[in-house]
């Protein structure tokens, strides 16, 4: 019975390193306009970027698509993730595997808070890295997820107005499971 369990926490273990695997850029299907947001397929999901946000160009990479909005003074992102999951897994193991690929990629990273969402198969969370705090909220459905948060860049002031309005657009964030 020991080697099942090595066996299983091996298997979770290469599975969470494959899914936090890097970014690379490169085009695809552009987003539908619906009545207050964006339906993004690539997201499979409903985004709301604030007005006069610029887009940053969409990161794909086999097993994720980010997007991220960009306010106009740069200090504030609304961003909207969807990954792929070796396993269905929890949200809060999907929370570990954002955590280590936050450090993979700021150097560093810090969970400040965590709130789990039973019903939703989800977990509210704040996050501190090297480079970005993010205020996030995270879902998991059968092999997929999603992040939806509103970040901070850690090296400038926190312009609450912008804040405000990336955290009113990842609450808004709709998740579209397959």
């Amino acid at each position: 019975m020991p080697q099942r369990s090595t066996y299983l926490y091996r298997l979770l273990i290469a599975g969470m390193v494959w899914l936090v695997g890097g970014c690379a850029s490169k085009s695809a299907v552009g987003p539908t306009t619906i009545p207050g947001g964006q339906r993004i397929a690539v997201l499979a999901a409903t985004c709301y970027p604030p007005p006069g946000w610029h887009a940053d160009p969409l990161k794909i990479s086999p097993k994720h698509h980010h997007q991220v909005w960009v306010s106009p003074t740069g200090s504030t992102a609304y961003g909207v993730i969807h990954f792929t999951l070796p396993l269905p897994v929890s949200a809060d193991v999907a929370l570990w595997g954002f955590l280590r690929e936050m450090k993979r990629t700021e150097g560093s990273s810090e969970l400040i808070y965590k709130q789990a969402v039973p019903s939703e198969s989800a977990v509210r969370f704040e996050a501190q890295g090297g480079l970005y705090r993010v205020r996030g909220f995270l879902r998991v459905s059968g092999w997929e997820g999603w992040a939806a948060y509103a970040g901070t860049k850690a090296d400038h002031s926190i312009l609450m107005d912008e804040l405000e309005t990336a955290e009113q657009a990842r609450d808004k964030t709709l998740f579209h499971p397959d």
